[in-house]
This record gives C-alpha cells, structure tokens and sequence, in this order.
C-alpha cells in the first residue's frame, strides 16, 4: 500500500474530471456548478420582481358569492404562482367568529405554511378557507366569509398551543359565521 493518500469527494463528476484533465477539469466542473446556483438565484429574483409588477390593488371592492355560500371580497389581486393542490403555502390570516378574534397569525407575526388540499387542516384553517385559497395567488389579499357549514359547523373548534406555537388558544363557538382576512405570501413547490 502507497503512503499516498487521496481525498474522497461526494461528487462523482468532480472527481472524475479531476482525474482525467487535472486541477483545471475539476475548476471547470465547479464553474458549472456555481453558473447553475447563481441563475436559479437570478430566476427567484426575476420571479419575485415579476410578482410585485403583478400584483394590484383592487379599488373597486366587490363582493363575490360563491356556490357552496362562501363570500369574499379581494383587497389586492396577487401577481405570483396560483394556489396548487400538494404546494406548500405561507399565508397570514387573521380569523373571528361571531366577529371575536380567534387566531391572528398577523398579530403574532408568525405566518403558518402548509401543504394546500392536505388533511387534517392546519390551525384554524377550514374548508372555506381552503376553497377561498383555490382562485387565488401569490400577493393577494382576501377577506372571506365562511357560512358554519365551511367552517366548524355544529361542533366548534378549540384551538390549542402547538410547539411551534405556544401562546396558541381560541375558540370557535358552535354554528359560528367565520371571517379571515388572508393574505397568501408565498406559494412553492415542496421539496422531494
């Protein structure tokens, strides 16, 4: 055995060009690598900019009723990617029944990300909410009205602290009328 040792590499095409055109194979590999970091970092940047050009303020509020009986009406059409089934959600929300406060993810300031059109629901996100979600994208602002039968129906709903969220509490009564005003800050593709 030769006193020589050699340095182990996780990467399998660094280490072959290295082997077989020296230093400079391995320098030519690393600039590939870094060209694709860098333009996924200009594209996230492109996008973003692209997001806020896109996104507006609605001056003429209007009120739409949907055909399950949920209303909403949009403060700020959002100019990012479309809510898709299996992505992963930020979203700020601040939730009443009966017009008492019941989460405030704004006031907390801690948005809450989950994976859209999974079960159970997170927190206190409903089926309303999730329907509410469906037509909307990335930088809109939303205020929903959620009749009883998209929201906790005739049980109600207790919330309670969480590890990510101890100070968590709220409660919705029974047959209650939820409003949330939603604000979707980001939509993305889950990792693998």
């Amino acid at each position: 055995m030769s006193g020589r040792r050699q340095a182990d590499s996780t990467d399998w095409v660094s280490s072959q060009l290295t082997r077989r055109f020296g230093i400079a194979g391995g320098l030519v590999w690393l600039g590939v690598l870094t060209f694709g970091v860098v333009s996924e970092q200009i594209k996230t940047r492109l996008e973003d900019s692209a997001e806020r050009q896109n996104t507006k303020d609605v001056k003429e509020q209007k009120v739409v009723r949907t055909a399950s009986g949920l209303t909403y009406v949009d403060k700020r059409i959002g100019g990012g990617a479309p809510v898709t089934k299996g992505f992963l959600i930020l979203l700020d929300y601040r939730a009443t029944a009966n017009g008492k406060v019941f989460e405030d993810t704004k006031g907390r300031g801690k948005p809450i990300v989950f994976r859209y059109g999974a079960r159970p629901f997170t927190g206190g996100l409903c089926q309303g909410v999730e329907e509410a979600l469906s037509t909307m994208k990335a930088g809109g602002i939303r205020v929903v009205t959620v009749p009883p039968e998209l929201g906790f129906g005739d049980q109600g709903a207790v919330l309670r602290p969480t590890e990510h969220v101890p100070d968590k509490q709220g409660e919705v009564p029974p047959g209650a009328t939820l409003e949330y005003e939603l604000s979707l800050i980001r939509v993305s593709i889950p990792p693998s």
